[in-house]
């Protein structure tokens, strides 16, 4: 099976009829030997400080600077069930095509949860600037190698983490002063 991962429901809804239209289950859509499912925005977020050391809970001044040597995530709580609906797709996927919206974060989202499950099996990109159905069977035409996009995956990841190290230390430093 071909699974597909869509940033977004109205996203994967438009893939499905591009490939012909299909059965609706809950959280995904079966279309022949292909699955189209979503995501809703990101489903992972990088933890609060106290997943780190349980210390952090308490705002003090000799905790910052806050670095983590390495990142944590959890699940966000309202999209746990759609997470595991697209853990188990996964068993089953002999290979993936990232539907992510055609930028940075479109890339990051369904590549983190590749990485959140370890997926080790093919992936591949399809860009779809829009969803009409010209669009999309053209670019269900053209899916290529996930691979060229890790740069956009980095960026955006990149970008997440920053906003997390400033947000999180300067949050706590002005009204640990304040």
């Amino acid at each position: 099976m071909r699974l597909f991962i869509a940033e977004k429901p109205s996203l994967g809804k438009a893939i499905a009829r591009g490939l012909g239209g299909g059965h609706t289950e809950n959280g995904h859509i079966r279309c022949g030997d292909d699955c189209v499912t979503w995501c809703f925005g990101h489903l992972l977020e990088p933890a609060w400080p106290e997943a780190y050391a349980p210390e952090y809970a308490q705002w003090r001044r000799e905790h910052l600077p806050i670095i983590p040597s390495s990142w944590k995530y959890v699940v966000k709580q309202k999209a746990a069930a759609q997470l595991k609906l697209i853990g188990k797709l996964l068993r089953d996927a002999d290979a993936v095509v990232n539907a992510g919206d055609p930028d940075r974060e479109g890339q990051l989202l369904v590549d983190e949860v590749l990485e959140h499950f370890a997926y080790r099996g093919p992936v591949f990109r399809i860009w779809l600037p829009s969803l009409d159905d010209k669009s999309v069977r053209i670019a269900l035409n053209d899916i290529r190698d996930n691979a060229p996009n890790a740069p956009l995956r980095d960026a955006a990841r990149a970008r997440m983490l920053a906003d997390w190290l400033v947000g999180m230390n300067a949050t706590r430093a002005l009204t640990i002063s304040g």
